[in-house]
């Protein structure tokens, strides 16, 4: 549904007055629509909840994510592990952005995530034969601890015939 807004929050921004919403010099707000600028940092927070030591991060890169916005994301997610007592301290050894052509780990998680989505659009009930062929395959890969909102994984991997075409 929050995809669905993108226009309109588009509109907004381009009708706001730059001075209402300032951006500082790495233009996150601009920016804050798109889900890579949330699920960057809730991943690298979940990783290293979950895996521990320090981190080493490839980013795929992409326009969105520049240096510095890697950066500000990242001291995001440190200070909320350690407010909230789920880090100790700074978890993160590197951070980089590389290109897929250049990284193959950067190529298969381009394939896992084309498979997540369409999965994604035939679980959500649109004809799609590849998510229809994948989903026994990609469900089991649904890390409880990700970006899913308010279903469990095992609502994942169970396909409600009502909902699929």
């Amino acid at each position: 549904m929050l995809r669905n807004t993108r226009p309109q929050a588009e509109a907004f921004a381009r009708e706001r007055p730059a001075e209402a919403t300032p951006t500082g010099e790495h233009g996150l707000l601009d920016d804050s629509t798109d889900p890579l600028v949330t699920a960057v940092p809730t991943i690298i927070l979940n990783a290293s909840i979950r895996f521990g030591g320090k981190l080493q991060v490839l980013a795929d890169d992409q326009r969105l994510l520049t240096d510095d916005k890697l950066d500000v994301l990242e001291r995001g997610a440190t200070a909320v592990g350690i407010v909230h007592g789920l880090i100790s301290e700074d978890h993160l050894q590197d951070l980089v952005r590389g290109r897929s052509v250049d990284h193959p780990s950067l190529q298969l998680a381009d394939l896992v995530a084309g498979a997540g989505r369409a999965v994604g659009r035939w679980h959500d009930g649109q004809d799609d034969l590849a998510g229809e062929d994948l989903h026994s395959v990609v469900a089991p890969l649904v890390d409880p601890g990700s970006l899913l909102m308010a279903e469990e994984p095992e609502d994942f991997a169970r396909v409600s015939p009502a909902s699929t075409k």
